[in-house]
């Protein structure tokens, strides 16, 4: 074994790889992705996608390559087009740069010298890999997702309405977390399937002490940030299973407001939800985009999809966790 650019092992040859499942794919990584369930080596699987490092940080590209960029908590993150074919460039400014194969098939990593190990992975994890997933074909949810009975229910929403709290607080009242981050689904037979990326929760320390009445076990989410990695009991379960509704978190009315309401959205409303909370390597790709549209045009179709208000704080949330469940139990009687 040589020294690794994330300061951890790296294999001397692909064959010495870790093989990783995510969602439905095996991933093969030089260095350990110990978040992820792992495939024995009894159980020979080709890895869809397999991770190394690079050596040099990735070119600038010029201007005219920049395809698009995204706000982040870690500050930025921006997508080009790199070398000569049609790869790609994912870079985190100061953190990393990923160069990705045009089928998302491989990628290799940069990291700056300062960025920890458990940045690196978050990186991997929650920012890359979901798009890599989209890049393949898959719909892939930002959102947090429990286990109610037979059935998933998801929560979506931008970045500081609370998905990862309400979810988390389903987790601390017993039900099974799927993720809190990233889900796929897959439409078959009129029945929307969600698979999770992986088993995940992140919390701000706020969080931690406001939800658990005993402090769980927490590892740290990344360098830069506050929030903290739960350390999950449950074995890690990719299995897909049927996806009962979606709850699209609408924006804090304020502390002051004490009432929770459920409101069914429109086909098209429930669609564009979706799709604005989902997963996206290359933003330009039309094809892609219209793939997206027709599979998140038909969950929309057939699967019930909520706007949900509530008082953020966490007093309100088990009569937040009631109201949901609530009209969970409703629709299992409907459509009986």
């Amino acid at each position: 074994m040589a020294p690794g650019y994330f300061g951890l092992p790296i294999a001397a040859d692909e064959g010495c790889h870790q093989l990783y499942r995510y969602g439905d794919l095996s991933v093969a990584s030089a260095w350990p992705l110990v978040e992820l369930p792992t495939i024995e080596p009894h159980q020979p699987a080709r890895p869809n996608i397999t991770i190394g490092p690079r050596a040099i940080p990735a070119r600038e590209p010029a201007n005219s390559d920049w395809i698009h960029h995204w706000p982040d908590e870690s500050g930025a993150m921006s997508l080009g087009r790199y070398g000569e074919g049609n790869d790609f460039l994912l870079r985190f400014p100061d953190l990393a740069d990923f160069v990705i194969l045009e089928d998302g098939s491989a990628l290799e990593a940069w990291p700056a010298p300062e960025t920890s190990p458990e940045t690196l992975r978050h990186l991997v994890l929650d920012q890359v890999l979901p798009r890599v997933l989209a890049q393949q074909g898959r719909l892939v949810l930002h959102a947090g997702a429990v286990r109610v009975g037979q059935e998933a229910i998801a929560f979506i929403g931008e970045t500081g309405r609370g998905k990862s709290t309400l979810t988390a607080s389903f987790h601390a009242a017993g039900y099974r977390l799927l993720s809190d981050d990233g889900i796929v689904l897959a439409e078959a037979q009129g029945t929307t399937l969600a698979q999770p990326t992986y088993s995940s929760l992140r919390l701000w320390p706020e969080a931690v002490a406001g939800l658990f009445a005993r402090a769980p076990d927490l590892a740290p989410m990344a360098h830069y940030s506050r929030k903290q990695r739960v350390i999950l009991a449950d074995a890690p379960n990719n299995t897909p299973i049927p996806l009962a509704a979606i709850y699209v978190l609408a924006p804090a009315t304020g502390e002051d407001a004490a009432s929770i309401s459920l409101t069914r959205m429109s086909p098209s409303e429930a669609c564009m939800a979706i799709i604005s909370n989902s997963f996206q390597l290359d933003v330009t790709d039309r094809r892609r985009a219209m793939g997206l549209l027709t599979v998140a045009s038909d969950i929309a179709q057939q699967l019930p999809v909520f706007s949900l208000d509530f008082p953020r704080s966490f007093e309100y949330l088990p009569d937040v966790r009631e109201a949901v469940l609530g009209q969970h139990r409703l629709g299992e009687t409907i459509d009986s």
